[in-house]
């Protein structure tokens, strides 16, 4: 009984060996870099915390709000390390990104650069198409009643006026964020309407902006 039983288990042991044999390590890890572009939930999630509610990172940090931060760094085209340290290749990138958007460049991330990081993983908004309906509900707000809005509001209000400047002729990047090239079309749309040239959106630029419809 016992010579029989070699064959059998050669046999076996041949089969495991075979270059056709199953390997879900290998299926496994494929599977992960098909997906490599795609933020991962557990990074999507931390943007279920407002802008001004995140945490404010710097160099030195070390949280999974930095892999956030670095991701979308990365996937924005400044070569970022996904690890989880805010060290000096992460502050560096940082750097140039608040340059890149009108920012105050300090290295910091708080909640004008969260702002813009939450923007990149938004459906950009088409300046030339039709005004979006979350844009024009809120038109259904009064002018005198609508936020004032100046350098540094981020809001999507700050949408609508971006959108309507653009459309005016005065090319304006809608990304909800009141830097500098928003304010120096608004003084540009304020003179042209022989308002205020002061570069606060208030009750009568609204009104005229409101008039563009």
């Amino acid at each position: 009984m016992k010579k029989k039983s070699i064959p059998v288990l050669l046999a076996f042991g041949l089969w495991v060996a075979s270059p056709f044999s199953f390997h879900p390590v290998e299926a496994t890890s494929h599977a992960s870099a098909a997906n490599e572009d795609q933020l991962p939930a557990r990074l999507a999630n931390l943007m279920n915390i407002a802008p001004e509610h995140q945490f404010i990172l710097r160099n030195g940090s070390a949280r999974i709000e930095v892999e956030l931060l670095q991701w979308t760094l990365d996937h924005y085209g400044l070569e970022t390390a996904v690890d989880g340290i805010f060290g000096p290749e992460t502050e560096r990138n940082v750097r140039q990104y608040q340059a890149d958007k009108g920012l105050k460049v300090d290295g910091i991330v708080g909640t004008y650069t969260w702002a813009a990081l939450y923007g990149e993983h938004e459906e950009p908004v088409d300046p030339e198409g039709k005004l979006p309906a979350e844009l024009r509900n809120l038109m259904d707000i009064a002018p005198e009643h609508q936020f004032i809005l100046r350098q540094g509001s981020v809001r999507i209000e700050v949408e609508l006026l971006q959108w309507t400047l653009n459309e005016y002729g005065l090319e304006t990047a809608v990304d909800g964020i009141f830097g500098p090239e928003t304010d120096r079309n608004v003084r540009q749309y304020q003179a042209d309407k022989g308002l205020k040239v002061d570069g606060i959106v208030g009750t009568n630029t609204w009104t005229a902006i409101y008039g563009e419809y």
